[in-house]
């Protein structure tokens, strides 16, 4: 029920306190709901705000309403993975970096008719196999290297921690922060949050 949710959602177990997600229609509620970082009841609090602010930006942003009605699931949070992480998140990352190296990317499995492709086969075909991946693995295995497909996922992470707590614009800015982000950047000093 609404009324557990939103009991929960300050809770100090993240899989509870995102619970208030769920009481958003439809995917993106879910979406956040399994990927979302903070609560809107902890957004509230890191940006000294209130919780209410947080809801109405959420409502209107990321704004899911282009999602096709003819989607799975499955499909459905890909498309979404597709059109809010990896967009803003995965590729920012990978041009930032990129570029401050001077190198190029390019990012073939985007191609428009990939992409199109991909979003077409049914679930039963395309989350299917042993491995993940398991099509592109059948159609380029034999060019790549077993030891590169067939391993643990690794995650990639850009090294913020590291670069926030050696950074003196970072320690200026901590000392004359106030409230709720004073707070919190001496938790992260003390490695009791995450960056």
């Amino acid at each position: 029920p609404n009324s557990m949710k939103s009991i929960f959602r300050k809770s100090q177990y993240k899989r509870l306190n995102r619970m208030a997600y769920l009481n958003m229609e439809g995917l993106k509620g879910l979406y956040l709901f399994l990927r979302g970082h903070f609560s809107p009841y902890e957004i509230a609090g890191y940006l000294d705000m209130d919780e209410s602010e947080v809801w109405n930006i959420l409502e209107e942003s990321p704004n899911i309403s282009a999602l096709p009605c003819n989607l799975s699931h499955k499909n459905g949070a890909s498309w979404i993975e597709f059109n809010l992480y990896m967009q803003n998140q995965l590729l920012r990352d990978a041009d930032v970096m990129s570029m401050a190296h001077g190198v190029e990317l390019r990012v073939p499995f985007l191609d428009a008719e990939v992409i199109s492709t991909a979003f077409d086969m049914p679930d039963h075909i395309k989350y299917s196999g042993k491995y993940p991946k398991q099509i592109l693995i059948d159609a380029f295995g034999e060019l790549i290297p077993q030891a590169v497909w067939n391993r643990p996922k690794m995650g990639f992470s850009l090294p913020f921690s590291f670069w926030m707590k050696n950074n003196k614009m970072m320690a200026e800015w901590s000392r004359s922060s106030v409230g709720a982000l004073k707070k919190y950047h001496h938790k992260f000093i003390e490695d009791k949050i995450h960056w």
